[in-house]
């Protein structure tokens, strides 16, 4: 783990640094909101240790902030006004990138849906029956279980 940097005495020069940690936050977001909606597996798990080091910084960017509240009234309104416009882009850039990891979610739920199902179809196309004395399958071969999950059999 990286170390984690301590923002400047100055208060406004603190606030100009949390601006820059915004600006990677978003950038990181928007590249992997686009590898998301591009399918882009390998570009999507590329940026996944850097979107942890910059939520580590920016984490303790905040904390850091939070803690000299008292300080922020005295700061230069216009760099205040700035990090307002910037945590709310951030937070529409966080929305579309939230909506964009559920549909890769939802898709890659399906994709197993779809591969369990076609595994039990397998299993009992490919079953074997056992015959009796008679010739007859057994009713006990036929309602055998096919188990495809810790709580599911067929």
């Amino acid at each position: 783990m990286t170390e984690q940097k301590t923002l400047s005495k100055d208060t406004n020069t603190a606030l100009r640094e949390i601006t820059s940690t915004i600006k990677k936050m978003e950038k990181i977001f928007i590249d992997e909101t686009t590898a998301l909606n591009n399918i882009d597996n390998k570009a999507f798990m590329a940026l996944q240790e850097q979107k942890l080091t910059i939520a580590r910084e920016y984490q303790n960017d905040m904390g850091q902030i939070l803690a000299r509240k008292d300080e922020l009234r005295k700061a230069d309104p216009a760099i205040k006004n700035t990090i307002d416009q910037m945590q709310a882009k951030f937070s529409e850039i966080s929305k579309n990138n939230l909506e964009a990891i559920g549909r890769m979610q939802r898709c890659t739920e399906k994709l197993g849906n779809t591969m369990r199902s076609a595994a039990i179809r397998a299993a009992q196309k490919n079953r074997g029956y056992s015959y009796g004395e008679t010739g007859a399958i057994s009713s006990a071969a036929k309602r055998r279980a096919i188990s495809s999950g810790i709580s599911e059999s067929v």
